[in-house]
């Protein structure tokens, strides 16, 4: 007798060599979660380790679980005797979930992943917790030509008590490992038994120690997870009340790297998803608001910066949101038949009822079975798309990175549809040869729904690269082929069936997009010019361009006063000069002071502020104009009355207002000309238009009564003539209303023009101006209440991280400083650490005041606790930058009854401020601290800030600094206000720096002295 032997090799044939790769490998271990009815999968990948950690909150197995199927290979769930092993457990809590996870591929395919594993589980059952299984498998043995299975001894140990594997188990583990594969010198050779020993030494892992780190990270997730609005149910420990599976993998194979990051070179050049995320993400159809997921699967991506980045996510894959938000919907489902039945929504309107049939059906019941689809369609342009253009652009970047149709079996994706470069479908190469397809991979998100019940005739094939090619599939891939050809062709075709809307719509959209950017640019570049018009104008208020200058004119016109000689020098001569030098000196002055604001343009809230505080310093030069026009005037009245005479006064009048008269038609004649010239060309262009619409009317008449005569009436049959009648009605009818629409288009664009008459009281550009100014103040604040939630959700991280961390440092300092007190190259150490801590600290202190918000009370603020704060955060740093902190007397004595966690932060944003201008400063670098009556101030010797900027730095991202945010001002005068303070910044004074006063209102004030 004779019998068939297994090599240990042939797992490895199974397993490793069938597998596409690692990202498939993963999802076969996804695939093994989901059995397990787990919630949750994720993966830590580790780079600096080279460790990757799977850990699902599933039922786990026990340890005859473990050894009858998980280490048996050719169990299957599927098969059902009396001499089989008990079926795999269930959750009666949860819905039952077909198995995905078929003939062990699952945990053959870890080999694929790294060459060692080790596996931590414990079972959940309706009787309780089991004990903690723990395995440790080396897949190098199982590559070995001479080694049979039974040679290979897998090393397990239990784990009572709720407990944790502790690293003296595990290293018993990898000790039984190891005596195993000693016992092999004689089969295997001595080197491939000492290089088998040495990888099995290399496998570092205390799981006393990441799992300790994993549990804290885990809350920092789960935190996150609350933040945005998500109940978790995460639960991924296998101590205490914890279950589930765990995989501990290393070394892992290093094309990991590449299979997460992708070609760099390719990516930046396209933008194309990494291997991993093509496979992996969309494994469970999280973008469908109407589907509950069985299973959620993460992958974290811990990289060699320290830095964690999610790879694998619901919020990294299409969101309900996004899918919503797509232009064009199609729903429904393929009858047992192939036939289509369900909706279309066509830019967000009314849903279309759309039966489409399959020709090749022949009304017999298809193999492949019934099955739904969900398809998003988002437009290739932003001009025809619904979607605003920042909105279009996340979701086109997003699409066009992994866009596609998904294919789902019971709620798990099927590998590898999904990947844009899979076109099963055809549905690129046809874009490609007509150039006119409509559907485009890149462009759509969408799903296939499968069950096993209802397509059980589509079959995967073993190494999980798509559909075997069976009679089913064939019939499933020419279903889909036909609906997406004939959908194109209904309703996104020009000549379509169903597409009049589409095509309207598009146009609608084509026609307002192009309007909007048209105006966009006249916009941007009449607010570009006014913005450096207001800069120069500021420029040149703030180095006193003005008042120099008039001061100057003031005193040549008193020199000629005090030098006048009537003996010498003409009455009539002398007035007239002063009057030259009035007009000619203050003509610059006058036209520098004028800045002409675009009409019909609404600006920002900056930019309006701006031309506020512009009109109100350009009131008080003009002020100082009229007030030396208006003395000098006085003085010539009063030197006339002394020296004059009246005929020489009337032709010194006559002479002024002969001038003025031809300076003012000069002007005039200017404006004349330019109106004058804009009529002539919009007459020009109005009778063209007109001339051109009327000339196709009578053209198309003429062809028509042409097209009339030349047909003999005797030769045609009565319904050919009446459809020819029809035909020619129809094109005058057709020709007339575009030329109708035309000229009435004309018409009501030359009638804007009238719209600030009499008849009217608001005129058009103006009306444009006060909407568009309001939408670009609304989308300001939109955009800054955005800035701010997420500014909030970053200080509160990173208050809990720091929280969360703080003690354990500590502790471990002073667990260091013996040792480095002995060993001096560790001490130079240890006193960068310390030092270096102590200075984060410092930082960090200026959140303590943010974070008792909710439990807070007001206090008295003593300028001497203040000083102490600052002293405390910045000592550091103004010793570094050489700038000296002075505290007067005031400031210390100076006390105000408010909250620490709104003064603190205000003043600690200010003095942070005046360090970053002050390292750009020459000179004495001083910042004091100094009090009013009521409040305190910050000033400080830098460059100052110029008027320009007086009101604008209070506004949210404004900023003069390089890559600054421009929110701290913002925030401190808005929780100042909110706490009945306010916050001022002194007028310019080019020889003093900035200074900043906080105090309470008056109102307040006023309260405060009275409670």
């Amino acid at each position: 007798m004779a019998q068939i032997k297994t090599k240990a090799r042939a797992l490895d044939m199974l397993g490793r060599q069938q597998i596409a790769g690692i990202p498939t490998a993963l999802s076969e271990l996804f695939k093994n979660a989901h059995d397990a009815y787990a919630d949750n999968v994720e993966v830590d990948y580790i780079r600096k380790r080279n460790l990757l950690i799977l850990r699902d909150d599933g039922l786990g197995m026990t340890r005859d679980e473990f050894e009858e199927r998980w280490l048996t290979i050719g169990t299957d769930s599927k098969f059902v005797d009396e001499n089989s092993i008990a079926l795999p457990a269930t959750n009666m809590s949860k819905a039952l979930r077909p198995v995905m996870g078929e003939k062990g591929i699952g945990r053959l395919s870890i080999a694929a992943i790294g060459p060692q594993v080790l596996v931590l589980t414990r079972a959940k059952r309706e009787d309780g917790l089991s004990t903690l299984v723990a395995s440790f498998i080396n897949w190098t043995l199982f590559s070995l030509p001479a080694l049979d299975l039974s040679d290979i001894d897998i090393p397990l140990i239990e784990i009572r008590n709720n407990k944790m594997i502790t690293n003296d188990q595990f290293l018993n583990l990898l000790s039984q490992a190891k005596d195993n594969v000693k016992t092999l010198n004689n089969k295997i050779s001595q080197d491939k038994i000492d290089a088998v020993v040495h990888q099995i030494d290399s496998f570092e892992f205390n799981p006393e120690v990441w799992y300790r780190n994993l549990k804290a990270f885990d809350a920092k997730v789960d935190d996150q997870l609350k933040s945005d609005g998500i109940t978790s149910t995460r639960k991924l420990y296998l101590d205490e009340d914890g279950f589930g599976t765990h995989f501990v993998i290393s070394p892992v194979d290093e094309i990991l790297n590449e299979e997460v990051e992708g070609d760099l070179a390719a990516r930046a050049a396209t933008d194309q998803a990494s291997r991993l995320e093509k496979a992996l993400l969309g494994f469970t159809n999280t973008m469908d608001k109407d589907n509950k997921p069985p299973i959620l699967a993460r992958f974290r991506d811990h990289t060699a910066d320290g830095s964690v980045v999610d790879r694998i996510s619901e919020s990294i894959f299409f969101t309900p949101q996004e899918f919503e938000q797509s232009d064009h919907h199609i729903k429904g489902s393929f009858n047992e038949f192939g036939q289509f039945t369900g909706t279309v929504t066509i830019y967000g309107e009314e849903k279309r009822e759309y039966v489409l049939s399959w020709p090749e059906g022949l009304n017999k019941p298809v193999t492949c079975g019934h099955f739904k689809i969900n398809l998003a369609v988002i437009m290739g342009t932003a001009r025809e798309s619904k979607l605003p253009n920042v909105l279009w652009q996340e979701i086109y970047h997003k699409t066009n990175k992994i866009g596609g149709l998904y294919i789902y079996r019971d709620g798990i994706r099927v590998l590898p549809y999904g990947d844009s470069d899979v076109d099963f479908l055809h549905i690129e190469q046809r874009r490609s040869k007509t150039g006119q397809a409509f559907f485009s991979y890149r462009r759509m998100l969408g799903s296939v729904e499968l069950t096993k019940e209802n397509n059980y005739a589509l079959h995967e094939k073993a190494g999980r690269e798509g559909f075997i090619e069976n009679k089913a599939y064939k019939q499933f891939k020419s279903i889909l082929e036909n609906f997406f050809i004939q959908a194109a062709r209904d309703f996104f075709n020009e000549k379509g069936d169903l597409s009049e809307q589409f095509l309207q719509i598009r146009s609608r959209h084509q026609e307002a997009y192009d309007l909007l950017k048209k105006r966009e640019n006249l916009k941007s570049t009449k607010k570009k010019r006014l913005q450096e018009q207001l800069e120069v104008f500021f420029k040149r208020y703030d180095n006193d361009y003005w008042s120099s200058r008039l001061t100057s004119i003031s005193e040549k016109i008193n020199y000629k006063f005090k030098d006048f000689d009537e003996q010498f020098e003409s009455v009539d001569d002398f007035i007239f000069e002063v009057q030259e030098i009035l007009s000619n000196e203050l003509k610059p002055l006058i036209n520098n002071l004028n800045i002409t604001f675009p009409a019909g343009v609404g600006f920002g809230k900056a930019l309006t502020d701006l031309c506020d505080i512009y009109k109100v310093a350009k009131d008080k030069i003009q002020n100082n104009i009229n007030e030396l026009k208006s003395k000098t005037e006085k003085r010539l009245v009063e030197f006339e009355d002394k020296f004059g005479n009246r005929t020489g006064m009337r032709r010194r009048f006559t002479d002024s207002i002969d001038s003025q008269t031809e300076f003012q038609k000069k002007q005039l004649n200017a404006v004349y000309y330019k109106a004058n010239k804009v009529l002539e060309e919009l007459e020009g262009w109005t009778k063209d238009e007109i001339s051109r619409n009327r000339e196709l009317a009578k053209t198309t008449l003429e062809q028509v009564k042409h097209d009339l005569s030349s047909v003999s009436f005797n030769e045609r049959s009565a319904d050919e003539l009446y459809e020819l009648k029809a035909s020619l009605e129809g094109k005058i009818t057709e020709t007339a209303n575009i030329v109708l629409e035309r000229v009435e288009h004309i018409a009501e664009q030359i009638q804007t023009i009238r719209e600030g008459n009499e008849q009217n009281s608001i005129a058009g550009n103006k009306l444009t101006e006060i909407l568009e100014s309001e939408y670009e103040h609304l989308k300001e604040v939109n955009d800054r209440n955005s800035e701010m939630v997420h500014l909030g959700m970053a200080i509160g991280i990173i208050h809990h991280e720091f929280s969360g961390n703080v003690l354990g440092i500590r502790r471990a300092l002073k667990e260091m400083q013996p040792w480095a007190n002995k060993n001096e190259k560790l001490n130079l150490i240890y006193e960068d650490i310390r030092s270096g801590f102590e200075h984060l600290e410092g930082y960090l202190k200026v959140f303590t005041p943010l974070t008792r918000r909710l439990t807070r009370k007001k206090v008295s603020i003593t300028g001497k606790a203040v000083s102490d704060f600052v002293n405390s955060v910045f000592w550091d740093r103004l010793d570094n930058e050489k700038i000296q902190l002075k505290v007067t007397d005031n400031f210390l004595k100076q006390s105000i009854i408010g909250f620490t966690s709104t003064i603190y932060p205000a003043i600690i944003n200010l003095i942070d401020n005046s360090i970053f201008w002050l390292g750009k400063a020459s000179g004495e670098k001083v910042i004091t601290l100094d009090a009013t009556s009521t409040g305190f101030i910050v000033k400080d010797s830098g460059p100052g800030i110029p008027t320009i900027d007086k009101d604008n730095v209070f506004e949210f991202a404004f900023s003069r600094k390089s890559g600054g945010r421009g929110m701290g001002l913002y925030v401190v005068r808005k929780t100042l206000e909110d706490e009945g303070f306010e916050i001022s910044l002194a007028p310019y004074n080019p020889n003093e720096g900035a200074c900043f006063t906080i105090a309470p209102k008056l109102e307040q004030a006023v309260i405060d002295a009275e409670a």
